[in-house]
């Protein structure tokens, strides 16, 4: 089927003014709320729904998995000298407990009474969490050794970088029966993967809500969000053998009905390729008001993929004329048939030819397309030299289709408009202005003023799109372009 399109002839910043410009309701980005089950899901299937950033069930998750099954006590038998986190323990100090110990799996654990949260569900026993990938007084060496070396990865993990990562990510959750974790949102800035390996276990997940101050982003550690900002989006009930993917941002609560062995046992694990692109670049000016922004964990890792430059290369401005002569070298340097539109081949070629060196791929001087952006990624492994370019193909590939993905987006058309790669670079330049003056103010003892400096942000530039385009705005206008056609 032929796809029709045009190049308009207004300038960027007409366009942009002209549009009607807003952030896509969660109902109409991510098509309902049912969490779609699959079997036997095709690599192409598979990154194609993690680009779009929309949870999801794999039934077969744990087919020829010898882990799937494990017992508490099985764990309890094989690893008794490695630690585990009692969650929800009360008090400022972290309670650890032994693995080697049987009342962790025996005897319940009251927790503090979740139906005195608002919108959380009644549950009494508190979890117990395993970060075997943090080693230390949890997993010493030859234990962390024992179990990345006991650890399968189910089928669709592929590749050399994303098997690397879901093996050191993986961490164990045990939970007895009639027990929760209460709503949060992770500091992962990738996709995460949550394997049932024992029992059943309900889930209820929601986006992050969308904030236009950073006083109204919710607590996103557990049980912060209860409240009026709790509104549940999806549920769904994982059953043993099955996985969730799930995704930054995504808060998500579990229970562990009783309805299940005395205790259940999950395991937790991320990938890094591909991201999900179009999710991100929905919803980037909520995900800067957001602990991933905040706390500071993801901006660096995504910013590429809207301004096609390394990591901290891009200096955010609101000057019109600035990010027009941006888009205009970025125009020239990747349309080579100079038709109006980037296609796939030519943003290919253009990311294969980039040569500033990564700062965490400098032992091989790796290309910032071809690497990672931080040695966090390697925990304490180092690849050896014959993964190196293996890893590295992998990563420019998942970077030139996750970068379309991010861009060609009003439409997706398989093709990116040079209004789209405006748009693109315009919200991710007044997003990052906004923050950096609210994080000088910050770093300057002035949280009170943050408010106030976002208010007149936003007034300002409702006023310069209003007198552009002489129509109505609202706040939603400054930052995001109407997104259309989603699933195609």
């Amino acid at each position: 089927m032929a796809i029709w399109r045009c190049s308009l002839s207004h300038t960027p910043s007409q366009q942009a003014a002209w549009s009607h410009w807003r952030s896509p309701p969660h109902h109409e980005f991510f098509g309902g709320r049912s969490v779609e089950r699959l079997r036997q899901i095709s690599p192409n299937d598979f990154d194609e729904r993690i680009r779009l950033g929309k949870p999801f069930i794999i039934e077969d998750a744990g087919e020829n998995l010898d882990l799937v099954g494990s017992t508490c006590q099985q764990f309890h038998e094989r690893f008794p000298s490695a630690k585990m986190r009692a969650e929800y323990s009360g008090g400022r100090r972290e309670m650890f407990v032994s693995l080697g110990s049987k009342a962790w799996f025996e005897k319940d654990r009251p927790q503090r009474a979740l139906q005195d949260l608002p919108g959380s569900l009644a549950a009494t026993n508190a979890p117990y969490v395993w970060h075997v990938k943090d080693g230390g007084h949890e997993a010493p060496p030859e234990v962390r050794a024992a179990v990345q070396e006991a650890w399968q990865p189910p089928y669709f993990v592929r590749g050399a970088v994303n098997l690397r990562e879901a093996n050191e990510s993986a961490e164990f959750w045990f939970h007895r029966r009639n027990g929760a974790v209460m709503a949060h949102a992770d500091t992962y800035c990738i996709p995460a993967v949550s394997l049932q390996i024992t029992g059943q276990k309900h889930w209820r997940l929601m986006p992050h809500p969308k904030v236009h101050f950073s006083r109204d982003a919710p607590e996103p550690h557990d049980g912060g969000i209860y409240g009026a900002d709790w509104l549940p989006f999806w549920e769904a009930t994982v059953q043993q053998g099955e996985a969730i993917v799930f995704f930054p941002n995504i808060f998500h609560e579990t229970h562990v009905p009783e309805d299940n062995p005395e205790c259940t046992v999950a395991t937790t694990f991320q990938i890094q390729l591909p991201i999900p692109a179009r999710y991100l670049r929905a919803y980037l000016p909520t995900f800067a008001m957001s602990h991933l922004y905040y706390e500071g964990h993801c901006r660096d890792l995504w910013d590429p993929y809207a301004t096609l430059r390394p990591p901290k290369a891009a200096k955010a401005t609101t000057k019109e004329a600035a990010i027009e002569k941006e888009h205009a070298s970025l125009v020239a340097s990747i349309d080579d048939d100079e038709d109006g539109f980037i296609s796939l081949e030519e943003l290919e070629a253009f990311l294969s030819a980039q040569r500033h060196v990564a700062s965490a791929g400098r032992l091989w001087a790796a290309p910032w397309p071809r690497w990672f952006y931080s040695e966090d990624y390697f925990y304490d492994w180092r690849p050896e030299s014959s993964l190196v370019e293996e890893m590295q193909a992998e990563l420019l590939k998942a970077r030139i289709q996750d970068s379309m993905a991010y861009l060609d987006c009003c439409p997706a058309d398989g093709f990116v408009s040079s209004f789209e790669l405006f748009s693109a670079l315009r919200q991710w330049h007044v997003v990052h202005k906004r923050l950096q003056a609210a994080e000088r103010l910050r770093l300057q003892g002035k949280q009170h003023k943050v408010h106030k400096l976002e208010l007149d942000f936003a007034t300002k530039l409702l006023a310069k799109l209003f007198y552009q385009s002489k129509l109505n705005s609202s706040i939603d206008d400054v930052f995001l372009p109407r997104f259309s056609h989603w699933q195609q």
